[in-house]
């Protein structure tokens, strides 16, 4: 579909002779299909000395932007949001798994076990760039490694609060332990979100950099039990 179909074993063990024989320092076998990479329209920049295009193309519609997405979005029911770009990702996960629409793929099953690898991966990041605007990293399916996760990516680069500041980090929290609440997970995934919620707990912290008080810091070598227990009071809002 790429345009790169697999070499055979005779194939790729021609090609590597022939690229030891040769004077070049670097090459790169590979087998290209000109016809299915013409017939993707826009052929990258490194081919288009091998492949000969229409010098009149048919217009095609520009990508949706980020803000044009985030914009469309905003206008939704918290409800509806999630369930745009629950279709939207499915859709093009369908895609490249080579399934016609996005009911082949479920909502919370990791990727890797719909039949994700490396490559794949790369390529459904691509596509949710091109249907967002984002520039999203190729480590995507790794760090959001189900659909629900990447819709929740996707909508926290896509919306912008109408409450600011800390009022819209409680929602997000409130969604979260919500969802904690309501999923199992195996020893793979609770260490990935352990390591994250732990990399949040010192972003968060770091935001509070208060001067050191000249006066009436505790001791803590020669405090008490009690004085002790009073600070972490203070410190967490429960005194």
């Amino acid at each position: 579909r790429s345009g790169m179909p697999p070499l055979s074993v005779e194939q790729g063990l021609a090609l590597f002779d022939t690229a030891l024989a040769g004077p070049r320092a670097l090459v790169l076998p590979v087998r290209l299909d000109l016809a299915a990479l013409r017939a993707q329209g826009e052929v990258p920049a490194l081919l288009r000395g091998l492949i000969r295009t229409p010098s009149r193309r048919t217009a095609t519609a520009a990508p949706q932007s980020a803000e044009s997405l985030g914009q469309r979005l905003a206008g939704m029911p918290e409800e509806e949001r999630r369930d745009v770009l629950l279709a939207l990702v499915r859709d093009q996960a369908a895609a490249v798994l080579g399934h016609t629409d996005g009911s082949a793929v479920g909502t919370t099953r990791r990727f890797q076990e719909l039949g994700f690898d490396s490559l794949t991966a790369v390529e459904f990041r691509n596509r949710l760039n091109a249907a967002t605007g984002l520039r999203l990293p190729a480590t995507l399916l790794f760090d959001y490694p189900t659909p629900t996760a990447v819709v929740d990516h996707l909508r926290s680069r896509l919306v912008t609060e109408e409450v600011g500041g800390a009022g819209s980090v409680l929602a997000v929290l409130d969604r979260l332990e919500k969802a904690i609440t309501e999923m199992t997970v195996d020893a793979q995934e609770f260490k990935h979100v352990a390591g994250r919620i732990e990399v949040l707990r010192t972003k968060w912290a770091d935001l509070r950099q208060e001067p050191a008080k000249d006066s009436g810091e505790l001791d803590l070598e020669a405090a008490s039990d009690d004085d002790v227990f009073a600070l972490l009071d203070d410190e967490l809002g429960l005194s």
